[in-house]
């Protein structure tokens, strides 16, 4: 990078060029003109404290009531005690600038959490996007705004990886730092910045179609394990069919505390998620299954036969996923001498840990059950009366994790929330997102090493909630979602176990009974944390895993 390169201003529309040079441990050096100007904007900034000091007052009184509003609040369902600053850094000169700021936020009845929310402060003009007060500044008043939706925001978080910026804030400091994947910025234009909608507990911003910046609201203190994870698997060429880790926001607080605020990943093109083709595929399935239906009658004893025949190419791609998932489980165990990393052989101890924090989360997901029961949607409700009736019969399944054990098979790192969302369809198959986990779990438990089949039950249940998605409600297509999502099953399970079976250390038991009844047990696991998420979040979606959990109940002893 020359140090002789301009940038005009206006930072909206640039484009990038390859990754220069990297100095030998991965992390670019800074353009030294380009890193003085930021730093020097941003060290004047640090003298506005009139503004940091109404930022306490404004968190507490107005952001403890914008942010249940927000779709990336995690708090949902708790009531908020108090918001309080934690740090600030300035991003941006003068009361026009933007702020990085960190809140905690006390609940009634929860621990505290920390959220990141960056905001624009402007005292002329209006801002980009949703206002969300304003700030008293004296005399003066300013207007505050989400800041992710600041076009040149945005754009300016690009230029401060490109420029490996460090910002002082009053309790700690910013790094931005950026991988041998980062494209450098060229003397042309930033990619035009666009944020990314949907329910999600992140917020992201899409450059062009070059780079996607994936920022954390609600970071989790220590090790990221999305940065852990994608950086890990992008080392080295270890699998390819994930997004490049090209940077990351580091926090470090003067107290010792270290969070990732964001990461900064390779834009992966494709058809959309997993999720939407499949519902598209699905929507598809059904149109024919009904013209069929229509023209010949279609016996209970034929419904599989033909949905196989009409879902051939849907069930050919979702085998391929599944070779795709065998392949990414043999990647996280590539590495014996990384301790984060090295495969290790699930004990006994381990299987009855998971038994018992299993069979402690169907008490209390029961328990929950009880005490909403009333307020469920009808069909919910009876289908809950059944899942009570057999959590005995759910609990005695318990001990099918033994054979993980027994068959010495082993945990690794996994990719903890694995459904069809977490997916992109592309031409040349799925390439796979998102590696931080259930936001829900801690982080420690995010990071700990499990057994792959636990992915495998998510992805297992992504194909039930498909199915009631789109079948669900239709009496023409009574047991049509269900025969699909049982072939969805088989098709993905088959080619998963060709390829784990054959991988570099043992990741499935040795017989189909003994996968059957540690693949009951995780399905367990993920359906009983749908029912307590879809509760507190979408109680109109908690029939799915409800029906689901008492087909796990029914089902005997084993698949």
């Amino acid at each position: 990078m020359g140090s002789s390169r301009r940038r005009s201003s206006n930072r909206r529309g640039r484009t990038l060029r390859p990754p220069p040079s990297h100095p030998p441990d991965g992390v670019a050096r800074a353009e030294p003109a380009l890193e003085r100007r930021l730093l020097q904007r941003a060290t004047r900034a640090l003298s506005h404290t009139a503004v940091a000091a109404a930022l306490d007052g404004f968190a507490a009184k107005v952001l403890a009531e914008v942010l249940p509003r927000q779709r990336w609040f995690g708090g949902q369902g708790r009531r908020i005690d108090a918001v309080s600053v934690l740090d600030t850094a300035v991003f941006a000169a003068g009361t026009a600038g933007a702020w990085l700021v960190l809140l905690d936020v006390a609940f009634e009845e929860a621990p505290s959490e920390t959220f990141f929310v960056p905001l624009t402060v402007r005292s002329d003009g209006a801002p980009t996007g949703e206002v969300f007060g304003r700030l008293d500044l004296g005399g003066a008043s300013a207007r505050v705004a989400d800041a992710f939706d600041d076009p040149d925001f945005c754009s300016e978080l690009l230029v401060a990886f490109d420029a490996g910026l460090t910002l002082r804030a009053r309790h700690g400091t910013v790094r931005f730092v950026r991988t041998p994947a980062f494209p450098g910025l060229d003397a042309g234009e930033v990619p035009p910045p666009r944020r990314l909608r949907g329910e999600q507990s992140n917020t992201s911003v899409a450059f062009g179609d070059v780079l996607v910046l994936k920022s954390y609201r609600n970071p989790v203190r220590g090790i990221n394990p999305e940065r852990e994870m994608t950086g890990f698997l992008t080392a080295r060429g270890r699998f390819a069919a994930v997004p490049q880790l090209a940077g990351a926001a580091e926090y470090a607080g003067a107290d010792g505390t270290v969070m990732t605020l964001a990461v900064l990943q390779t834009f992966i093109r494709g058809c959309g998620d997993g999720w939407t083709w499949v519902l598209g595929e699905l929507e598809s399935l059904r149109d024919r299954v009904i013209t069929r239906a229509r023209r010949e009658p279609v016996d209970a004893s034929r419904l599989g036969a033909i949905v196989r025949d009409e879902a051939s190419s849907l069930l050919g791609a979702l085998g391929r996923l599944g070779r795709l998932t065998g392949g990414l489980h043999d990647a996280l165990a590539a590495d014996p001498a990384d301790p984060a990393f090295a495969p290790q052989p699930i004990s006994v101890e381990d299987t009855a840990a998971w038994a018992a924090r299993i069979d402690t989360d169907l008490g209390r997901t029961c328990d929950l059950l009880r005490a909403r029961l009333a307020a469920l949607p009808e069909a919910a409700q009876r289908s809950a009366g059944a899942v009570l009736a057999g959590e005995a019969a759910l609990r005695a399944c318990l001990g099918g994790l033994e054979a993980l054990a027994v068959d010495r098979c082993s945990k690794i790192r996994v990719h903890g929330d694995y459904h069809l969302g977490q997916t992109i369809r592309t031409d040349g198959g799925f390439v796979v997102l998102d590696f931080e986990g259930e936001p829900a779990r801690p982080p420690a438990e995010r990071r700990a090493k499990q057994s792959p089949l636990r992915d495998v039950a998510g992805m297992l249940r992504s194909f039930d909630y498909a199915a009631s998605t789109a079948f669900g409600s239709s009496e023409e297509l009574a047991g049509v979602g269900d025969a699909w999502r049982d072939l969805a099953a088989a098709a993905f399970l088959d080619q998963y176990v060709d390829v784990a079976s054959r991988a570099r250390v043992r990741l499935v038991p040795a017989s189909q009974l003994a996968l059957d009844r540690v693949l009951r047990v995780f399905e367990l696991d993920k359906a009983l944390y749908e029912v307590r998420y879809e509760i507190d979040h979408r109680p109109a979606w908690v029939g799915v895993p409800l029906r689901g959990l008492h087909r796990l109940s029914v089902q005997g002893p084993a698949r």
